[in-house]
Parts: structure tokens; sequence; C-alpha cells
């Protein structure tokens, strides 16, 4: 688009290769944020079957279904139920599934959930009603963050929208308007002033993603 060479193409197509890279901790960030919003289903999931008068490792399991319904089987939360209630089967106890949880997905709402069930098992107190009040605190912190979210989702939309409208401009008078750009793609002059802005429109473009996604680096 910028050039009309193969040549240029062909030379920068392994900055193209670097995108994964960059993108990678957004993306561990998305499916972190995707896996919370779920577990909040799952710890009221869990909550409800307790107060049914359901045991722990039984709650466990309700939930697990319950996710399947909600999310199917190949659900980020269901799967990671599945694997907690196959743990529990062979003996092993929610606070430890639990904790272990935590520790894998890096939910600081999990490892919250873990501490408040493995202290509630330890004591004496009503675990029904600790467990219902934690999940609802829990949950309501969740339910601020996901509107957070929300929020910044529509920033970056609209970030992404900017992001083409340079190039869709250049696409734009390239097909409508034949041989309208020729004079910027022969001879050196007109090199230099793509390459001046192609390096302008790969600095906006990087400075409007990290604006928008400050928190993420």
């Amino acid at each position: 688009m910028f050039y009309r060479e193969p040549a240029f193409f062909v030379f920068l197509t392994p900055f193209g290769a670097a995108v994964p890279l960059v993108m990678r901790r957004h993306l561990k960030k998305r499916r972190r944020e995707k896996l919370g919003s779920q577990f909040k289903d799952a710890i009221l999931a869990i909550s409800s079957a307790m107060q049914a008068g359901y045991s722990a490792e039984n709650a466990w399991r309700e939930a697990w279904q319950e996710m399947i319904c909600i999310y199917g089987e190949r659900g980020l939360i269901t799967k990671e139920f599945e694997r907690m209630v196959r743990e529990i089967s062979v003996n092993e106890t929610p606070e430890q599934v639990i904790s272990e949880f935590a520790q894998r997905s890096g939910l600081e709402e999990a490892e919250s959930f873990a501490q408040v069930f493995c202290l509630a098992k330890r004591s004496s107190g009503d675990l029904v009603s600790i467990i219902d009040s934690a999940a609802r605190t829990i949950t309501e912190k969740l339910r601020v963050r996901e509107e957070i979210v929300t929020l910044i989702t529509a920033k970056q939309l609209e970030e992404t929208i900017m992001a083409f409208i340079p190039a869709g401009i250049i696409l734009y008078l390239n097909i409508a308007f034949d041989g309208f750009l020729d004079v910027l793609y022969d001879g050196v002059p007109g090199r230099v002033v793509m390459t001046v802005c192609l390096a302008v429109y790969a600095a906006a473009v990087a400075m409007g993603w990290y604006i928008v996604r400050a928190q993420e680096w």
C-alpha cells in the first residue's frame, strides 16, 4: 500500500511476525478477564448448592453441571471445574482444589475466595453463610470490574477503527482515482515521502495502542 513493490512487502514481513509476541500479553489478560467473569457465576453456583443442603464436595459437582448449562463443555470455567471435580473424586479436598485453581489462574478473586473457604472450613462457624457472604462480595467486585472493562473495550474499539482509517484512505484513493497518487510511488522523493508517512502512521498506531492499553503493559 505504501510502496507498491513486492520486495518491500517481503522485507517488512518479519516485522509482522512480531505481532503475536506483542499480542501475547494482551490475549493472556483477555483470557484471564473472561475466566474471572465466568468464575463469578461459578462461586454463586457453589453458594446456592451449599444453601440447598449439598456438602462442599457435592456443591462443586453441582456447580460444574451448572457451568456446562451456561457456558458449554468447552467453557474456560467448565474445564477448570471439571478438573477440580475429578481431583475431588480422587480424595483431594475442596480446599486444595480451589487453592490450586487460584494459583493456576492468577485471579485475585479466586485467591480471596480460596482463603475465605479454607478459613471457614477450619473454623466452627456457619460455613454456608460465610461462603454466601464471600461469594456475594467477590461477585460485586467482579461486576464492577466488568463495567470498567466494558468502557475500556469501547475506547479500544474506537482506537482500532481510527488506526485503519489512514490506510483505508490510501486504499480508496488508489482504487477510486487511478494514477492520482502515482507521484508518491515513483522516484526517490515519492519514496521518501511515503516512508515518512509510514513511519508517522506506525508511531501513531503504536502510541494509540499504548494509551488505551497502558494497564496491560
